[in-house]
C-alpha cells in the first residue's frame, strides 16, 4: 500500500502535498499533471477549492457518528447531495441517475458529468429527460463568474414577466425635489399665519405678498418691536392695567393726563434725589390753604432784593410769619434764606406727590408709596409710551399697505394679532407661496415624460406634490425607485442573456422560458469527458457538483476533480474495480466519510419511471455513436470494494453501509512527525 501522509509546517505545504500525493497515486497522464499543476498554482495564491479544502478536513479528523436513517422516510439523492459533500452511489441505472440530475438541475445545481467510460456517460447523457434538453451542453459559459450568478439571481428576480420594464420611461432620480424639501413645502402650506385665524389679520398674508422687499421690511421691523414692547409690558404685575393704558393712548384717549404723569413723575425723580442732602423739613401742623402760596411769595420778595426786618417788617413778611410757624429747619424756625427754600421745596414736592397720585388713580396706575418706587414709575411709562407709539405706527402702516384694501386696528389686541401675522409671514413664509411651489414643483416632474408615456409611479409622485401629501410623496418616491430598478434590472438582464446566448443561445432560452413558467432555479448539465475536465478545471464557483462515473475503476489521482466543485458525487457500476492499495477512489472517499447511497432514492416508487423511448438529449458530437442507450437494463448489484484494513480489528459493516474508520486517514495533510534520534518512529 502507497504510503499518502505529507508532513509540512504551513496549510499550504501540507495541501500542496496532499495534491502531489493524489496525482502520483494513479494513472499519471498529462492531464493529471496539468489538473495537478493547476491545483497547486492555486493553493499557493490562497485560492484553495472549496471541495479539496473539504476533503482534506474530512481526511484529517475522525468520523463523526451518523444518525440511524428512518426506515419510513428513506434518503434520496436530492437530499443527500444538499447535506453531504462526498457521496458514493451504487446500484443505479443510467435512466435513474439522470432523473437525478434533472431534478438537481431544477433547483439551479449546476452539475458536471464526467467519468469513464465514455460511453458510460453518453448513456446517462442519452437519458435525461426532454425537459431538461436546454439545461444540456459540453461546457460551461464562458462569461465570468460574477457575470453569470448575476444573471441567475435576475433571472428569479425579474425573469419572470421580462416584457415588464420595456418601454417605460421614468423622470431622472436627480431632478426630482427631496422628501425632506417637499415636506417642508406640504408643511407651510398646510400651516395658517400664527394672528390671522381671526379678525382684520387675515387679510395681512395677501398684502404682504403684493408689497416690494423694502416696504415689507419696514413693516415687518414695527411689528416686531410691537411685539417686544408687549412683551416687555407682560413681564410686569401690571400687566393689565398697563395694557390697557396703551390701548387708550394709541386710541387718543387720556393723552393729556398720561404726558403730565411722565413729566411730573420724572421731575419728582430728580427733584427728589437732588434734595434729598439739603436741610430737614418738619410739618408741625398741615398748611392753611393757601399758606404754601403765601410762603412763595414771601421767597420771590426776598430773591428780588427784599429785606427781612424786625421792626417795620414788610408785607409779605407779615403775612409768610403765621404760616411758617407750622415748619421747621433742621429742629428750628425758618429764619434765613436757606430755610425759606427748604420749605418751598418741601411745599412743591409734596404738591407735585398729590397730582402724581392724582393721574395714577385717573389712568389706574399704582401710586408710588415713597420717592424709592419713583424710578420703577419712571421706566414703566416710558415702556408704555413707546408701546404706545410702535403701535400707533403699525395702525398706519397696515391702514395704508394697499389703497384699496385699507386694514383697520381697532384696538390692541387686533394690533398685536396683526403683528405676529407681519413677523409670522416674514419667518415661516407665505402658505400660498409654499403652494404656488409645490404646483410648480408637480408641473415641472409631470412635464419631464410626455402624458402618454407616463407611467403609474411618476403619476402618483405628481398627484401627491398637487396633494400637498409629503408622506405620499415619500412613498410614491420609493415606488419610484423601485420601478427604475426594475427597468434597469430588465436591461441588464437582457444584456446578460445576450452574453449567454453568443456561446449557449439554447441555455439562454431555456433559462428565460424556466423563469416565465417560475422554476425555482437555474441549473444545468455539461457533459465533458474525463481527460478533458482534468486538463481545464471549471473556475471557482463554476460547478456545484461533479458527477463522476465509473469511480469504481478509479485511484486516488481521480480526487483531483474535488477542485472543479465543492461537492462531488462517484457513481459505482459494473466497471472492474480498481486493484486495492489504500489509496483508490473510493477507499479514499470511504475514509472521508463519504454518504453510500444504492439507487437514486426511487426504491419507495411503486413501478420504475420508464426510460424515454429516444434520446431526450442530442448525443455529444465527441463521445463515440456505440455508446449505451437509455434502454439498457440495470447492472448486476456489485459490492463497493472493502476500505483498506486498519491497523485494529474492524466491526463488520451493517447493510449497504461501509465501515469508516475512526482515526484521520493516513492520507490527510498533516502535521511533521515526531522524530527521535534522527529517524522517524
Amino acid at each position: 500500500m502507497l504510503d499518502v501522509r505529507v508532513s509540512g509546517d504551513t496549510d499550504t505545504d501540507a495541501l500542496v502535498a496532499f495534491v502531489e500525493r493524489l496525482a502520483g497515486a494513479g494513472r499519471g497522464g498529462a492531464a493529471v499533471r496539468t489538473a495537478a499543476g493547476r491545483v497547486t498554482a492555486d493553493v499557493r495564491g490562497g485560492r484553495i477549492p472549496a471541495g479539496l479544502r473539504t476533503l482534506s478536513a474530512a481526511l484529517g479528523s475522525p468520523a463523526a457518528p451518523r444518525p440511524e436513517e428512518d426506515p419510513a422516510h428513506p434518503a434520496t439523492l436530492l437530499g443527500v447531495v444538499a447535506e453531504e459533500p462526498f457521496v458514493v452511489l451504487s446500484d443505479s441505472t443510467p435512466g435513474e441517475l439522470a432523473r437525478a440530475l434533472a431534478e438537481l438541475t431544477g433547483y439551479g445545481m449546476r452539475v458536471l458529468l464526467t467519468g469513464a467510460p465514455a460511453e458510460r456517460v453518453a448513456a446517462v447523457h442519452d437519458a435525461l429527460p426532454v425537459t431538461v434538453e436546454g439545461r444540456v451542453a459540453t461546457s460551461f459559459p464562458a462569461m465570468a463568474v460574477p457575470e453569470l450568478q448575476r444573471l441567475r439571481r435576475l433571472l428569479a428576480r425579474v425573469g419572470g414577466d421580462r416584457d415588464a420594464g420595456r418601454g417605460r420611461r421614468l423622470p431622472e432620480a436627480g431632478t426630482l425635489p427631496g422628501p425632506d424639501d417637499v415636506a417642508g413645502c406640504c408643511e407651510r402650506a398646510a400651516r395658517t399665519v400664527v394672528g390671522s385665524e381671526t379678525g382684520e389679520a387675515r387679510v395681512v398674508p395677501g398684502l404682504l405678498r403684493d408689497l416690494d422687499a423694502d416696504r415689507r421690511g419696514a413693516v415687518t421691523q414695527v411689528a416686531r418691536c410691537v411685539l417686544r414692547s408687549l412683551e416687555g409690558l407682560a413681564q410686569g404685575a401690571d400687566a393689565e392695567r398697563l395694557r390697557d393704558v396703551v390701548g387708550r393712548l394709541v386710541h387718543q384717549g387720556l393723552r393729556a393726563e398720561f404726558e403730565a404723569l411722565q413729566g411730573h413723575t420724572a421731575r419728582q425723580r430728580d427733584d427728589r434725589a437732588r434734595f434729598a442732602a439739603g436741610p430737614r423739613v418738619e410739618v408741625l401742623e398741615p398748611a392753611e390753604p393757601g399758606g404754601d402760596d403765601v410762603i412763595r411769595r414771601y421767597l420771590d420778595f426776598l430773591d428780588a432784593g427784599g429785606r427781612t426786618r424786625s421792626y417795620f417788617r414788610p408785607q409779605e413778611q407779615k403775612a409768610a410769619d403765621a404760616h411758617l410757624r407750622r415748619f421747621r429747619v433742621d429742629g428750628q424756625g425758618p429764619q434765613t434764606h436757606d430755610h425759606l427754600a427748604a420749605v418751598v421745596n418741601h411745599l412743591d414736592l409734596a404738591r407735585r406727590d398729590d397730582e402724581i397720585a392724582r393721574l395714577c388713580a385717573v389712568l389706574g396706575l399704582p401710586i408710588p408709596r415713597d420717592a424709592a418706587e419713583l424710578p420703577a414709575l419712571v421706566a414703566t411709562l416710558d415702556r408704555v409710551a413707546a408701546t404706545a407709539r410702535s403701535v400707533g405706527a403699525l395702525r398706519h402702516d397696515v391702514l395704508f399697505l394697499q389703497q384699496d384694501s385699507p386694514v383697520s386696528v381697532p384696538d390692541l389686541a387686533a394690533a398685536e394679532r396683526v403683528a405676529r401675522a407681519i413677523v409670522d409671514y416674514d419667518e415661516q413664509g407665505d402658505p400660498a407661496e409654499a403652494a404656488d411651489e409645490l404646483e410648480r414643483l408637480a408641473a415641472a416632474c409631470a412635464g419631464a415624460v410626455p402624458d402618454a408615456e407616463r407611467t403609474p409611479e411618476h403619476e402618483a409622485v405628481v398627484a401627491a406634490l398637487r396633494a400637498h401629501d409629503a408622506a405620499a410623496y415619500t412613498a410614491a418616491l420609493e415606488e419610484l425607485d423601485r420601478a427604475r430598478r426594475e427597468v434597469a434590472d430588465h436591461d441588464e438582464l437582457d444584456r446578460l442573456l445576450a452574453e449567454l446566448a453568443a456561446t449557449h443561445p439554447t441555455l439562454a432560452e431555456t433559462w428565460a422560458a424556466d423563469a416565465g413558467r417560475g422554476v425555482p432555479g437555474f441549473g444545468m448539465v455539461v457533459t465533458t469527458p474525463l481527460d478533458d475536465v482534468l486538463a481545464e478545471l471549471p473556475g471557482s464557483d463554476t460547478a456545484d457538483l461533479v458527477v463522476v462515473l465509473g469511480a469504481g475503476a478509479m485511484q486516488a489521482d481521480g480526487l483531483l476533480l474535488t477542485a472543479a466543485a465543492p461537492r462531488m458525487l462517484a457513481v459505482v457500476g459494473d466497471e472492474p474495480r480498481a486493484a486495492s492499495s489504500g489509496t483508490t477512489l473510493l477507499e479514499v472517499l470511504n475514509q472521508a466519510s463519504a454518504r453510500f447511497l444504492r439507487g437514486t432514492g426511487d426504491r419507495t416508487a411503486a413501478t420504475p419511471a420508464p426510460e424515454p423511448a429516444v434520446p431526450a438529449v442530442p448525443p455529444l458530437s465527441s463521445v463515440p455513436a456505440a455508446r449505451a442507450s437509455a434502454e439498457t437494463p440495470a447492472p448486476q448489484a456489485t459490492e463497493v470494494p472493502a476500505p483498506r484494513p486498519a491497523p485494529r480489528p474492524a466491526p463488520e459493516p451493517r447493510g449497504d453501509e461501509p465501515f469508516r474508520p475512526s482515526a484521520p486517514s493516513a492520507m490527510a495533510p498533516g502535521p511533521r512527525p515526531a522524530v527521535t534520534g534522527g529517524r522517524e518512529d
